[in-house]
């Protein structure tokens, strides 16, 4: 009799990963390799690279797959492995029609839902932005709500998102505080464990934001996520480009906000097969301009899932009410002239005092600068790597991300203040860019191959295969014991 291990939702929401060798199957994708027996996959890991995290169902660990969204992983009863897609009506779903005020009583019909199953705080991290404020609005009891904020900017205090989140906060007369990151690149060997090499280490900085909220809220804490609201409720003019046409196009749908590493560096050529086989899969429906929404969000989701796991990575619940299926749906069927750039969310705002578009502040994102001078990395392995890229290309990213690139911060600056505008536009026309960022996405992409070459090694020089916990468990056991 077939055993069902796991059953995705119908964007994916919650990654399941499984080894077609072993039939280990896991949300963690560190639980199901077999580090002595890694080969990397060349289409797999050339996917990887260029999109800084896992598509088309592959990893760079041949045999290591994702299951697709809405789908069954069955284990048969010869221990084989068999995914089973499960049929949606996402088509009669997109045919129908709704009024703004039907998607405005779903999402409050969701979101308390949600609430009532929370016994005391409901953390939701406050941005600023639509998604955030429709969340809070949407609260029955806000003597209940705890929002939060930090600025992504070199001046924390005065960023667009705090400035924002404060005021909203007090129009609603809700509990709210900013939350300062500090340097996070400590974190690293924490990211690894949860996420391991399905997507690169970017989004530390959550962790230092989640260990401190968790400081200022009571145990298991209910957090309210807005995860995909934008991408459901805007017009897809503004976050998809036209019809994809072959497979050349397909990367159009994979949001990377430039973080990845340059395919021209890889040390084994793509042949584009993955993009290739994902478009004869799917081109008939990928001819909707509202499927092809479904598909960015389902490909965005594999990227940003950590909005979900890393608050439960420090004992919270999480909920993520944009994701409903009939909240999603419902949105998208709205006017595309009322979706566009969210007219809809912003009329809805506006009516209750909340749109706040008079409230500025600082814009300037400069997350990853302070952090690159006060917690300066480890050089990467350039002879470790060269199965993934070439070595000089590993040897420009350590003297960009090291104390060697500061001039490129310098650069930066400087282009920003009056005065020095026009000169750093001149050089920028004449081919000198800015590159130090560049180099920090690339490091944070290869960063999680390293290690998983590292425990490969590791695994075979200890002589066994049954090592899928080699440098794993350690700094995630002490998040989950509060460390």
């Amino acid at each position: 009799m077939s055993e069902l291990l796991f059953e995705t939702d119908w964007i994916g929401s919650r990654p399941v990963y499984y080894n077609e060798s072993t039939g280990a199957a896991s949300h963690d994708i560190n639980e199901v390799i077999a580090f002595a027996d890694v080969e990397l996959d060349p289409e797999g890991l050339n996917a990887y690279l260029g999109m800084g995290f896992s598509v088309f169902q592959r990893t760079p660990v041949r045999g290591v797959r994702i299951m697709p969204a809405s789908a069954r992983l069955w284990r048969d009863d010869d221990g084989t492995l068999r995914v089973e897609d499960v049929p949606l009506d996402l088509e009669r779903r997109l045919a129908q029609r709704h009024s703004e005020d039907d998607v405005i009583d779903l999402l409050r019909a969701r979101v308390q839902a949600a609430e009532s199953t929370a016994e005391g705080e409901i953390v939701i991290p406050t941005s600023g932005g639509y998604d955030s404020r429709l969340l809070n609005l949407m609260i029955a009891d806000r003597s209940r709500v705890r929002s939060y904020t930090f600025g992504p900017t070199a001046r924390q205090w005065d960023s667009t998102q705090v400035t924002r989140a404060r005021a909203f906060a007090g129009v609603l007369g809700t509990s709210w505080q900013q939350v300062r990151i500090a340097p996070f690149h400590f974190y690293l060997d924490a990211w690894d464990e949860a996420f391991g090499p399905a997507v690169h280490a970017h989004g530390m900085y959550q962790m230092d934001f989640y260990r401190r909220v968790r400081s200022l809220s009571q145990p298991g804490a209910l957090v309210l996520s807005g995860l995909c609201g934008d991408g459901f409720a805007g017009s897809v003019d503004d976050l998809l480009v036209g019809p994809i046409r072959g497979p050349q196009d397909v990367q159009l749908l994979i949001f990377t906000n430039g973080q990845h590493v340059d395919l021209s560096a890889a040390a084994v050529p793509s042949q584009g097969a993955l993009a290739e086989e994902y478009f004869e899969r799917h081109r008939e429906l990928l001819d909707s301009p509202r499927w092809r929404l479904v598909e960015e969000v389902r490909f965005r989701v594999l990227l940003t899932h950590y909005l979900l796991k890393v608050p439960e990575l420090y004992g919270m619940r999480t909920d993520a009410p944009f994701i409903d299926i009939d909240v999603a749906t419902a949105m998208m069927t709205l006017p595309d002239e009322r979706r566009r750039r969210r007219r809809w969310v912003a009329d809805y705002l506006a009516g209750r005092g909340a749109l706040l578009d008079n409230v500025t502040g600082n814009d300037r994102y400069w997350l990853y600068w302070p952090v690159m001078r006060s917690q300066p990395l480890a050089a990467l392995d350039e002879r470790l790597l060269a199965e993934v890229v070439r070595p000089d290309y590993v040897r420009w990213i350590n003297r960009a991300v090291s104390w060697r690139g500061l001039w490129y911060e310098g650069y930066e600056r400087l282009g920003r203040r009056r005065g020095f505008r026009r000169a750093a536009a001149c050089l920028r026309s004449h081919g000198l860019r800015q590159r130090r960022l560049e180099a920090y996405h690339a490091y944070m992409t290869l960063r999680p191959l390293q290690r998983l070459l590292q425990k490969r090694d590791a695994a075979r020089a200890a002589g066994t295969a049954d090592t899928a916990h080699i440098g794993h468990g350690g700094a995630a056991a002490r998040l989950r014991r509060g460390a």
